[in-house]
């Protein structure tokens, strides 16, 4: 049975900050070494909910994490706690008198309201509160989506592309989420459209098969397919439901998502069809001077 350990980020030992595209990290935190895969570089001083497994290594009692997610506290007095320990220059007696003199209102505290809350303290406490409001949201958002079904990294994948619109993007088609880097159709057509109440002939998973199929048939890097072979493949995905896979193309090319080639039998998406026409309209309106 995994363990859920709330822990606070002291330092990123692994990778350097320098490093681009790291998912694997070894982590300092408040309760000992913790390594593990996280989508995003978490920050110093940041809260975590690690879930995982306690392993040891040479010698020394590690946290071996499979999930991992921001902890926003709920209690204004714990979210006072969150903001003074990230603020240079404040501790427990700054953050006692201002909960003394102000209590649950303690953000609405103006610069000068405590002598020694000032100046450029003042700023960076100002920057933290803001900071946890947008984390509080992130949390919620990642939390939400965690509920429906999906791994933590697609929860934050989603998060960092769609940012405070994700849960409209995502209530609105779950099969958004398959848009994302490094996922597919079958990724979310599992607990997470379930969840959704979206049963085997809806036609909002025919009509995603139907689009992520021709996505994958265009990943060489053609733009045109053979609806044929764009069937065969919504078909054999979906395991079945041929008729409505036809009825939903139908639709799809009445609503202008896709585009079709009568002469050639072809079908590609609209928007790589206005992208290459673009294209070839740009080099046929300047033969001239690209051939000089």
């Amino acid at each position: 049975m995994p363990t859920t350990v709330n822990v606070v980020v002291e330092k990123v030992l692994y990778p350097s900050a320098t490093t681009k595209d790291a998912n694997w990290y070894l982590l300092k935190t408040s309760h000992g070494i913790a390594k593990g895969t996280l989508a995003w570089r978490p920050q110093d001083k940041e809260a975590l909910i690690l879930e995982g497994d306690w392993v040891a290594h040479n010698g020394e009692r590690q946290l071996k994490f499979t999930s991992a997610r921001i902890d926003i506290p709920v209690a204004p007095r714990d979210q006072l706690h969150y903001c003074v320990v990230r603020t240079l220059g404040m501790g427990p007696a700054l953050e006692s008198m201002i909960w003394e003199r102000f209590g649950d209102n303690w953000r609405d505290i103006k610069p000068g309201d405590i002598a020694r809350l000032t100046g450029k303290t003042y700023e960076e406490f100002q920057r933290q509160i803001e900071g946890m409001a947008g984390k509080s949201e992130e949390a919620g958002v990642i939390a939400t989506l965690m509920g429906k079904g999906c791994t933590t990294n697609m929860a934050y994948a989603a998060w960092t592309l769609w940012k405070g619109g994700t849960m409209g993007v995502v209530n609105a088609d779950c099969y958004r989420l398959s848009e994302l880097s490094g996922y597919s159709f079958k990724d979310v057509d599992t607990k997470i459209r379930q969840s959704y109440g979206i049963g085997d002939d809806d036609k909002r998973r025919i009509r995603a098969a139907v689009i992520y199929s021709l996505r994958r048939l265009t990943d060489a890097g053609d733009t045109v397919v053979a609806w044929e072979n764009l069937f065969k493949q919504a078909v054999g995905m979906l395991g079945g439901y041929a008729e409505m896979v036809s009825e939903c193309t139908s639709e799809l090319f009445e609503e202008g998502a896709l585009k079709g080639f009568a002469e050639s039998g072809g079908v590609s998406l609209a928007k790589d069809w206005k992208a290459e026409s673009a294209i070839w309209e740009f080099v046929n309106t300047h033969k001239q001077e690209i051939r000089k």
